[in-house]
């Protein structure tokens, strides 16, 4: 009861604001700025900011594209009885703390930002269908103020059906002030400040690994295996590297084939692979799914309509049916499953070599990197 009466104070309190205070303020401001021959500023518009990071120097700016944005620095993982011991290998019946920071550069304070968490097998591209829900009934929040950040902990005891390596994706959002997701269903850095992902696995060398891969029902993809230099490696910073050496010396080239690359399981719809040395070229396609020139339509209007809103020209909310328009594209995805053999390069005990594993769509123009797992291969 003490809380609807408080929301609906609130309520006329806000529209008293916006009835009086803001059109006297703004007529007052015409008359002086006339006397000095100058443009009188336009209404300010206080709003909340709320993002979480997806690369060291990231404020928040959506779309981009480039650069690895699947080892979030604001999202990390450890067993609960080690301050330091962060990793995505989950062991059945242990309990592991979940870190995330939570990050708002906007004018007003968020008193309760939340925070969704998703486990899933590793995977390019992602689908919140596709995963476990870690915070059903129990939702983290922590107080957020302006330009300031807050850390969210979530203890998780792992049952044996989620054993093994795991992809983490964090989704941070806000009821009031009105800070939410793009899309239900798709989880998408590039586009969306609200999520974050840790997808990096440690991998014995000479040893098999599956992982997914989440895609539209038409179109043209490509799985790319690089291997990473050791500066490349270090510069991730993860607490994991502190216990291996980085090898310098082992092959850089021809990953596809070194790897025994192979399709696992279908989701769906036609899917024609081609083997080369990088990787795997694929090729998907469904009568009943979006065509790829209309999803290539879709896509570009939608990074357009980020840009002017982050460049303050523009309100998500002017643009109802365009994101609804994408939702819908986004609830046809599929996930494909594939698998490989990590060759064994001869690294010696506590050796480690990073390994990236990226998949790009090609339907897009230009191609654009939509996901992307970081292995760190260690010797036995």
């Amino acid at each position: 009861m003490a809380e609807s009466v408080a929301a609906e104070y609130l309520r006329l309190l806000l529209k008293r604001r916006d009835e009086r205070a803001n059109p006297d303020a703004l007529a007052e401001l015409q008359v002086l700025f006339r006397r000095r021959d100058r443009k009188p500023p336009g209404t300010f518009q206080d709003s909340s900011f709320l993002y979480i990071r997806s690369y060291d120097a990231d404020q928040g700016v959506r779309p981009f594209s480039g650069g690895v944005f699947w080892t979030s620095p604001d999202v990390l993982l450890r067993p609960i009885t080690s301050t330091s011991a962060y990793t995505t290998t989950l062991n059945a019946g242990d309990t592991y703390a979940i870190r995330c920071t939570l990050r708002n550069r906007g004018d007003i304070g968020v008193p309760s930002a939340k925070v969704e968490l998703f486990l899933t097998d590793p995977t390019l591209g992602f689908d919140t269908r596709f995963a476990a829900n870690l915070t059903l009934g129990r939702v983290p929040s922590a107080w957020v103020g302006s330009n300031e950040s807050a850390d969210v902990e979530f203890a998780y005891t792992v049952p044996a059906t989620e054993s093994g390596h795991k992809c983490l994706f964090a989704r941070a959002f806000s009821f009031s002030p009105l800070d939410l997701p793009i899309d239900d269903f798709q989880l998408d850095p590039r586009l969306d400040r609200h999520v974050a992902q840790q997808n990096l696995n440690i991998v014995g060398q000479a040893q098999n690994y599956s992982f997914g891969m989440v895609h539209a029902p038409n179109g043209r993809l490509r799985i790319n295996l690089r291997a990473l230099d050791p500066e490349e490696l270090l510069k991730l910073r993860h607490p994991v590297l502190a216990d291996v050496e980085v090898a310098r010396e082992f092959p850089r080239r021809g990953w596809g084939r070194l790897s025994r690359l192979e399709l696992q399981e279908r989701g769906g719809g036609e899917v024609v692979v081609r083997e080369d040395a990088e990787g795997l070229a694929v090729e998907v396609r469904d009568p009943d799914g979006m065509p790829p020139g209309a999803q290539r339509e879709l896509n570009t209007a939608v990074r357009d309509v980020l840009r002017d809103v982050h460049a303050g020209t523009a309100r998500m909310a002017d643009h109802r049916d365009l994101f609804a328009r994408f939702r819908k594209m986004n609830s046809e995805a599929r996930r494909t499953t594939f698998r490989m053999t990590v060759p064994d390069i001869g690294l010696q005990p506590r050796q480690a070599v990073g390994l990236e594993i990226t998949s790009i769509n090609e339907t897009w123009q230009p191609p654009e990197v939509f996901g992307g797992i970081t292995l760190v291969i260690v010797g036995a």
